[in-house]
């Protein structure tokens, strides 16, 4: 066993501590807090938005504001959808006003969750000053505006030595037709750089029409990118004369930003993000809620949209005593080796020596294997390292190491596996002639449902892949589906033991995880979906 002395529960790097105290004061009671979600992209999210997220009693959040961000939030929190489509709006700006003020004099820690930035076009200074109406303290966090960051994925910049010197952000919901529109044609005709229009898709022929009118070239380039920084980006370019053509005979439709000028046709050659092996491929992850993150943050760095749909639960096991027991008997080093099956298996050990106010030297005198590299992470997560990782990272793999290394017939080997573990090891055990102990330390349960959507994407091929990390992921994902995924969704498994459990059920396995681990499922997701 290699460890580090600390408490039971993950100890910071100085590196750790410095980025979270990045992220500033909780949000404060009595506060609204106006808070830009960026663009969409997750990993575009400020730190002390972050921050504000996770401490925040009330958030009120937009239909563009990142979803993904709302998983930090409180287990109590209030979550109220204020979002706004351009024909239909859950509320209106007056109510949301109202709503903010009420909460904060209510007491509530309040977060007004925007897309982009709260002061550029997101009437952030309208919800400030009915909290100054109101006596009411507020906060404006910047984010990342979709104006800048739209463009960039889109492999557009704004500003470029020799084609554009300055950028205009302007908004498309005022009709140019009209005579008391705010914006200046004319002005913007004449402007000597780029034009940023966003919320304009559904009246570029109009805008087009009356830069054209004021003299502005029809030749002019235009890029126009619709959920950009996300899985879902699509773009399409042409000119002044042509976008709307375009954008009519493709469907595009919002939300968008339009790039008008010469910046645009730089579009082919610099663009990147759609370049990724996944973009716009949807993956269902049916993990555990606290885990799929770790898979979809691998997915969604090569381009996918993961859909997270969880079939399965962790539940403490049903004999904790037992456990406590177990991890004290290895604290006093009955205990040869402790293997680990799963990062759950480690996490209910740690909670079971916490709450026993022990800390990390319970393992000093035993040896720690892993069944692979995700849960020898989770062993580093609290200061531990593996003795001992299999060449295979699978049950067999485990097995057959244990039953090499584990040589002193005096301290059997302790196993705190899932209720519903696999016998495999055991057997191996047995038949090497080593002796074990097998403690509950968790039970896996079936999730209450599948989501209804993902259960209808599902059924009608309307996902790429599913991701199937675990046996009991596959059964259940089939139980609460009623039946089998479309033909068309690639059946991805971690391990040869997940693929047979998928042949039992009917499923056809297009790609088996090698490693099997995250980072090999990862992989295998990319081979059946880029292998012709």
């Amino acid at each position: 066993m290699t460890a580090e002395p600390s408490p039971a529960t993950a100890v910071p790097t100085a590196a750790e501590a410095a980025f979270a105290s990045l992220g500033g004061e909780p949000a404060a009671p009595g506060t609204v807090h106006l808070v830009g979600g960026g663009p969409g992209a997750l990993g575009l999210v400020t730190t002390r938005a972050a921050r504000l997220l996770s401490t925040a009693t009330f958030v009120a959040y937009d239909r563009l504001s990142p979803p993904e961000a709302l998983a930090v939030c409180r287990e109590d929190v209030e979550l109220v959808y204020v979002g706004k489509l351009p024909d239909r709006h859950a509320l209106q700006q007056e109510e949301i006003n109202a709503l903010l003020v009420e909460k904060a004099q209510a007491g509530e820690a309040v977060v007004r969750f925007k897309g982009g930035d709260p002061f550029v076009f997101g009437r952030g200074s309208e919800e400030a000053q009915s909290c100054v109406a109101a006596g009411v303290p507020f906060e404006v966090v910047p984010g990342v505006t979709s104006s800048i960051a739209g463009p960039a994925f889109a492999g557009v910049p704004v500003t470029h030595r020799g084609l554009s010197p300055a950028f205009a952000v302007i908004t498309g919901h005022e009709d140019p037709t009209k005579d008391d529109t705010q914006v200046d044609y004319a002005a913007l005709a004449r402007f000597p750089g780029t034009l940023v229009f966003l919320m304009g898709v559904g009246r570029i022929r109009r805008i087009a029409d009356a830069l054209i009118a004021e003299g502005k070239s029809a030749d002019t380039p235009v890029s126009s990118v619709r959920w950009a920084t996300t899985p879902k980006q699509e773009q399409v370019e042409g000119t002044l004369g042509t976008i709307a053509d375009v954008i009519e005979s493709t469907g595009f439709s919002s939300p968008a930003v339009t790039v008008i000028g010469e910046v645009a046709a730089l579009a082919d050659e610099l663009g990147w993000f759609a370049d990724r092996p996944l973009h716009g491929r949807s993956v269902v992850v049916p993990r555990t809620r606290q885990q799929a993150s770790e898979l979809s943050r691998r997915l969604r760095a090569l381009g996918a949209d993961p859909v997270e749909a969880p079939t399965i639960a962790i539940q403490p096991s049903r004999d904790p005593d037992g456990l406590l027991t177990a991890v004290e008997r290895m604290r006093d080093g009955v205990y040869s080796w402790v293997g680990f099956t799963s990062r759950n298996g480690v996490d209910a050990v740690m909670d079971a020596i916490r709450e026993a106010a022990g800390d990390v030297r319970w393992f000093a005198d035993v040896q720690i294997a892993a069944v692979g590299s995700g849960t020898a992470e989770g062993l580093e997560a609290f200061g531990l390292r593996a003795d001992l990782l299999p060449d295979s990272f699978t049950t067999r793999g485990l097995g057959m190491a244990l039953a090499e290394a584990a040589d002193d017939p005096e301290r059997p080997v302790l196993l705190p596996r899932a209720d519903i573990a696999s016998e495999k090891l055991s057997e191996m055990l047995t038949a090497a002639g080593v002796e074990f102990h097998e403690v509950e330390a968790y039970r896996t349960v079936p999730a209450d449902g599948l989501d209804p959507e993902v259960a209808d994407r599902l059924r009608s091929g309307d996902v790429d892949a599913v991701a199937l990390g675990s046996s009991s992921t596959v059964r259940n994902l089939v139980s609460l589906l009623e039946g089998r995924p479309h033909p068309d969704v690639a059946i991805v498994s971690i391990g040869p033991v997940t693929t047979a459990t998928c042949e039992e059920l009917g499923l056809t396995v297009a790609a088996e995880a090698d490693p099997h681990d995250l980072d090999g499922l990862t992989d295998a997701v990319v081979r059946a979906l880029t292998t012709p």
